[in-house]
């Protein structure tokens, strides 16, 4: 039995139908809008009349005529409304404010202990807010909402951060803490998907179909796209830092071995540079070693410093690294592998012979084809995938099950 949907439901259909055709188009006029949503010319004007009258869309100029008057183009206001990103890491959380583009209005990194609450993490975020929308003298109604990246298994739907190792979170109901605190909507996602979210808006990645990103840091995280659209099924779909690269490795902090982020990390790297390093002075660096990025990217930093100490331990890097992305492309066969995180500071140091050693070793011609590609939007990308989320689920998001026009 067809139940149709109520009134109220079908005119949000209706406005989101309209926004995400304006916003995809840059600009066009209300004569184009009524052919390609297959709404009524009498419909799209009362739309775009209300949210003309709203601020967030304008009128922007005139278009090219093909007889009589030329027809006015419209646009997003992309100020009428602001988004608030967060990433959550190992030691800092990073915040930013981005018009309704992704372009960044403000930004700030707050550093905090190693494995912080999440209690302590919402006051961080809430108080933040607060300040930079005081700063940029925005009123809260401007807020179209916050997206919330999370290293970990994450469940996108219920907002519930499943498990973060890194994080030492379990069943954290994050978006619910947010939420409450804030009183703005909130949207949680994994960080890596985030990150790749970022790529597929904004990089190179939106020109493949199937594609794989891997992030390499404190943490290794992964991320799948599948026929262009994020595959993160109910949270913890490509956990690449969890594949066993070695049977007897060292222990995880998944309680498993040798997993690709026990091996890799740059907790471990630290350790593979003292292991292999006769320096007193480095030895002595890594035991007054704290366990947050910032703590260990400094450790790498000055072992590069010293002539010797860090070539060993990179080579076995990049031979762990290359096992990974072979193990990768062997599995999914993608078009485009996308390296990042702050790793990417050492490029020079392993990632060339990682990628000698998966396309020297991958599967029959499995590889050939495979473009190799390292992040070049930076570290914006963590919480412009979460910025995006917001904009695509208050914006445009439009349930499967309405269809029509009222």
């Amino acid at each position: 039995m067809h139940i149709r949907a109520s009134k109220e439901l079908m005119k949000d259909t209706n406005i989101r139908l309209v926004l995400r055709r304006i916003y995809e188009e840059g600009e066009i006029a209300r004569a184009s809008l009524a052919k390609t949503t297959g709404l009524s010319p009498a419909t799209v004007s009362k739309i775009v009349s209300d949210l003309v009258e709203e601020g967030i869309v304008e009128e922007v100029g005139r278009d090219i005529s093909t007889g009589g008057r030329k027809p006015i183009l419209l646009s997003i206001n992309l100020l009428s409304r602001v988004v608030f990103g967060v990433k959550i890491g190992l030691g800092y959380i990073n915040l930013v404010l981005t018009d309704l583009n992704g372009k960044l209005l403000l930004s700030e990194v707050v550093e905090t202990e190693a494995q912080i609450s999440a209690e302590k993490a919402v006051e961080v975020l809430g108080c933040r807010l607060k300040e930079m929308m005081r700063t940029l003298d925005f009123p809260a109604e401007k807020l179209l909402g916050i997206g919330v990246a999370v290293s970990g298994v994450v469940d996108p739907v219920s907002g519930v951060v499943r498990n973060s190792y890194l994080l030492d979170w379990v069943d954290v109901p994050i978006r619910e803490m947010i939420e409450e605190k804030t009183e703005a909507s909130a949207f949680v996602m994994n960080d890596v998907d985030s990150f790749s979210l970022a790529h597929l808006w904004k990089g190179e990645a939106a020109s493949y179909k199937n594609a794989i990103f891997i992030t390499l840091g404190s943490g290794i995280g992964g991320a799948i796209i599948l026929d262009g659209r994020l595959y993160s099924s109910r949270g913890g779909a490509g956990e690449i830092g969890h594949m066993t690269v070695s049977g007897e490795g060292k222990k995880c902090s998944c309680g498993s071995r040798g997993c690709l982020e026990a091996e890799a990390s740059f907790e471990a790297l630290a350790n593979y540079i003292c292991t292999s390093s006769r320096t007193g002075e480095l030895k002595k660096l890594y035991e007054d070693m704290k366990r947050t990025e910032s703590s260990e990217l400094d450790f790498i930093r000055k072992a590069l410093q010293i002539e010797g100490c860090a070539e060993e331990a990179f080579e076995k890097y990049s031979k762990v690294i290359g096992i990974a992305l072979k193990n990768i492309v062997n599995i999914f066969a993608p078009e485009y592998v996308l390296i990042g995180g702050e790793a990417l500071e050492f490029k020079d140091h392993f990632l060339g012979r990682a990628i000698e050693f998966c396309r020297s070793n991958a599967f029959g011609r499995i590889v050939e084809g495979v473009k190799f590609d390292v992040d070049q939007i930076g570290e914006i990308a963590w919480t412009l995938g979460a910025v995006y989320r917001v904009i695509e689920e208050a914006m445009f998001m439009i349930p499967t099950s309405l269809t029509g026009e009222v």
